[in-house]
C-alpha cells in the first residue's frame, strides 16, 4: 500500500499472498489500521495521546456541538490547567488514579474554587466519554470514581431586593433603565436581553426565541427557556416608551450596526458608575435574575412556580444557585415561631 505521511510518499507491504490475503478486500482491514490513525491526526503504530486527542478530537466536536460560551469555557480549562500536565499521556493507559492526581495536582498549585474544580472534572469526563464513543477507549469513564479536591471558599453570591432594584431604576435611563427592569422583574439573562426583538413582545407577555453571546446568535439554552415570561404594567409602559424613541430597530438593545449593544460592558461601565453615592453597588446582571427568584421567594410565591418564571428545567438550580434567603424574611420567620410557641 503507498500512503503519505506528512506529504511523503511511504509504501509499505501489508501482508504475503496466500490462502488468508487474496485480494484487496481481504486486506483493507490490515489498510485501515494504517490509514485510520493518520485520518484522525495521529501517527501510524503510535497509541493516541490524551493530548492529541483534546486538541484534534474532542475541541473540534464541542465547537462543532456545544453552545459557544461553553466551548469557550473549556478551551480556556484545557489550555490553563489541563494542556500543561498530561504531556505524553496515552489516552488507552488513563487510570482513575491518572485523573485523581490530575486534579488534586492542579488543586494543590491553583487555589481554585470548588465550582472551577468541578468544571475541570466535567471537562475530562466529556472527553473520555467521547473517546469511548469514537472507539479511542474502550474502558470505563476513569473520571468517574475520582473525587474533587477541597476547592476554596467562593463568595456568596449576590440578590438585588425590590428596593435595590427601585433605587438602580431611578438613577438609569436610556437603554440601562430599561434592561435593569427587564432582568429586574422577568428573570432574563444578560444573553436572553440581549437577543430580544421587537417581534417577541407581545401584549402581556414576551418569548425568549434566541440568545446573543459576544458576536453569536443562538438558541435558548434549554426547551424551558423558550416557556413565556408575564410582563407586569410598569415593565410593558416602559418598553412602549423605549420603542416609540426607537423607530426602525430590530432588536430591543439595538446598537449601531443593527447589532445589540455589549450590556455586560453597559453594566461596568454605564451602570456602576451612575450608582456610586446611591447607596446600592453594581453587583453584575444575574444578581438581578437571582433577585427575581428571591423576591418571589420571600413573598411566599410556590417554588414549582418560580422554577417555571425562570424557565429552568430543575427545581434544584432554582431553589439552590437563585432563591436566597432574605435577612428580613428569617427574623420574620422566627418571630412567627415565637409568636407561635406563645
Amino acid at each position: 500500500m503507498r500512503y503519505r505521511v506528512n506529504g511523503k510518499q511511504v509504501c509499505k507491504r501489508l501482508a504475503s499472498y496466500g490462502d488468508k490475503f487474496r485480494n484487496v478486500k481481504s486486506v483493507r482491514p490490515l489498510a485501515e489500521e494504517i490509514l485510520q490513525p493518520l485520518n484522525d491526526g495521529r501517527q501510524p503504530g503510535d497509541p493516541e495521546t490524551l493530548k492529541s486527542f483534546v486538541e484534534l478530537r474532542y475541541l473540534p466536536y464541542a465547537r462543532d456541538h456545544k453552545r459557544p460560551s461553553t466551548f469557550k469555557g473549556y478551551n480556556n480549562l484545557y489550555k490553563r490547567y489541563i494542556s500543561p500536565r498530561v504531556g505524553g499521556m496515552r489516552i488507552r493507559e488513563f487510570r482513575t488514579i491518572d485523573g485523581q492526581r490530575l486534579l488534586d495536582g492542579i488543586a494543590s498549585e491553583s487555589p481554585l474554587s470548588a465550582s472551577t474544580l468541578s468544571n475541570i472534572k466535567t471537562f475530562l469526563s466529556a472527553v473520555f466519554a467521547h473517546a469511548k464513543r469514537m472507539g479511542a477507549l474502550d474502558d470505563f469513564n476513569p473520571m468517574v470514581s475520582t473525587s474533587l479536591p477541597e476547592g476554596k471558599a467562593t463568595e456568596p453570591t449576590y440578590a438585588y431586593s425590590r428596593e435595590e432594584v427601585e433605587t438602580i431604576v431611578e438613577a438609569l435611563k436610556g437603554h440601562a433603565r430599561l434592561t435593569v427592569l427587564l432582568a429586574a422583574w422577568t428573570g432574563l439573562s444578560l444573553a436572553e436581553l440581549r437577543g430580544l426583538q421587537w417581534d417577541d413582545i407581545e401584549k402581556d407577555q414576551l418569548t425568549v426565541r434566541r440568545t446573543v453571546w459576544h458576536r453569536t446568535i443562538g438558541e435558548p439554552k434549554t426547551e424551558a427557556r423558550n416557556a413565556a415570561v408575564p410582563l407586569l404594567s410598569h415593565v410593558k409602559k416602559a418598553i412602549a416608551a423605549h420603542q416609540k424613541q426607537r423607530p426602525g430597530t430590530k432588536f430591543v438593545f439595538e446598537g449601531v450596526r443593527q447589532f445589540p449593544i455589549d450590556l455586560a460592558t453597559l453594566g461596568s461601565k454605564g451602570i456602576k458608575p451612575a450608582l456610586e453615592g446611591s447607596g446600592v453597588e453594581w453587583h453584575g446582571w444575574h444578581a438581578l435574575r437571582r433577585g427575581f427568584a428571591t423576591n418571589l421567594h420571600a413573598l411566599g410565591v410556590q417554588d414549582k412556580i418560580i422554577q417555571t418564571l425562570l424557565r429552568h428545567s430543575s427545581m434544584a438550580v432554582t431553589m439552590g444557585f437563585y432563591a436566597k434567603p432574605l435577612p428580613a424574611a428569617s427574623r420574620e420567620a422566627v418571630e412567627r415561631l415565637r409568636r407561635k410557641t406563645k
